[in-house]
């Protein structure tokens, strides 16, 4: 990312749509200003239109990941016969060399400023590892689902994110830089705004469930192209708040599909989630949650293709207690391949709200919702 900023409103009453300061505004702990607004949608209803939106969306998304496959499928009646390209074969990994073909234990290492991870892949039967032979993400989708019930694969992973702990350290060490970010009187800091939505600073995970080669069909590249479709418990001993780090001893229990395709002429991610988060800090709240991310770069795509190209992460958290949303992620955006180049310019904007209800107890330092604008400019390689 080369750069990104927020827009922050405190909201008290009504929130706007651009945001303005006005005599009253009050000064914030960071040396910024919280704005109030002009807008028919009063703060009582907006975090109920928000949450349902969201769902809805939720639901759409999930109803296209779970429907479309069953049509895929429904074409393909037998499979004696050849598979033509762009349809699917799931088979032991003889087309593509598989991950490791003897099936043992493999360390696979993930690099990026804001979630870097170490995995350890192991087999629990003798079956190899098989392989979906596909372009149609549809199908790979339903392929992965299929019989995910029964774990046949254990994952140990340790992950850290480079990013929000660079900006806890730089808020606790050199706060004279941090406050540095900040733009003008506004409430605008170019360092909490590029670590916005990770609450986390590390966490260590156990995954159970499939792993399958991802493979195009006529690809000959090996590569460490995986679908992963199971059960994640994941653990740590702290909590992220305004790029503050905070004592909390956590574990999150969540059923997931995740993938990533890394090709020369496309990269595809995708992870569908939902889970239940709890925290032994009596002030931050157990939340259950829904989250949906995907993210696709094809340097084939028309450049005004509107699915391609282009990212989405929406995720919505709710209160295990009260059930009422206290927190909502929506981010959107579009990537811009450069003609001859192996990167691409890319534009997200999003929103990220923030409910008083989130913390409890000395950690409830506000009691109004929090609305951060999010626009991030960015180049992908």
């Amino acid at each position: 990312m080369l750069f990104s900023f927020s827009l922050t409103t405190m909201q008290r009453g009504c929130i706007q749509s651009l945001c303005v300061p006005v005599n009253n505004s009050e000064t914030v702990a960071n040396g910024g200003h919280r704005f109030h607004a002009r807008s028919k949608i009063c703060d009582a209803a907006l975090p109920r239109l928000q949450a349902r939106l969201l769902v809805l969306a939720a639901m759409v998304v999930w109803m296209i990941i779970f429907l479309m496959p069953l049509s895929a499928r429904a074409a393909d009646t037998s499979t004696s016969l050849p598979v033509p390209s762009g349809e699917s074969a799931l088979q032991p990994a003889t087309s593509a060399p598989p991950v490791d073909a003897n099936n043992n234990a493999e360390v696979i290492w993930e690099w990026d400023p804001y979630y870097t991870d170490v995995d350890l892949n192991i087999p629990l039967t003798s079956k190899p590892i098989p392989t979906i032979t596909s372009d149609n993400e549809m199908v790979i989708y339903g392929k992965l689902i299929e019989g995910s019930a029964i774990p046949r694969y254990m994952l140990l992973e340790a992950s850290v994110y480079p990013m929000p702990l660079l900006g806890t350290y730089l808020k606790s060490h050199t706060p004279r830089l941090y406050k540095q970010g900040q733009i003008g009187g506004s409430s605008i800091n170019i360092f909490e705004s590029a670590t916005a939505g990770f609450q986390e600073p590390w966490a260590v995970s156990a995954f159970f469930g499939n792993i399958a080669n991802l493979v195009r069909p006529g690809e000959t590249r090996t590569g460490s192209n995986l679908g992963y479709t199971g059960y994640l418990i994941s653990a740590g001993s702290k909590h992220i708040k305004n790029n503050v780090l905070i004592a909390d001893n956590w574990y999150e229990l969540e059923w997931k599909i995740k993938g990533k395709r890394d090709f020369e002429d496309e990269k595809l991610g995708w992870s569908f989630r939902f889970g239940w988060k709890f925290n032994a800090n009596p002030g931050v709240t157990d939340v259950k949650y829904i989250s949906i991310h995907r993210s696709d770069l094809d340097y084939r795509a028309p450049l005004l293709l509107w699915l391609k190209n282009s990212s989405l992460d929406l995720k919505v958290q709710f209160s295990q207690h009260g059930g009422q949303a206290v927190r909502e992620e929506f981010i959107v955006g579009k990537k811009y391949p450069l003609k001859g180049k192996r990167y691409s310019a890319s534009l997200d904007v999003g929103v990220v709200w923030e409910s008083p209800d989130e913390y409890t107890g000395i950690l409830r330092d506000r009691s109004n919702s929090l609305t951060t604008l999010l626009f991030r400019p960015s180049i992908e390689f």
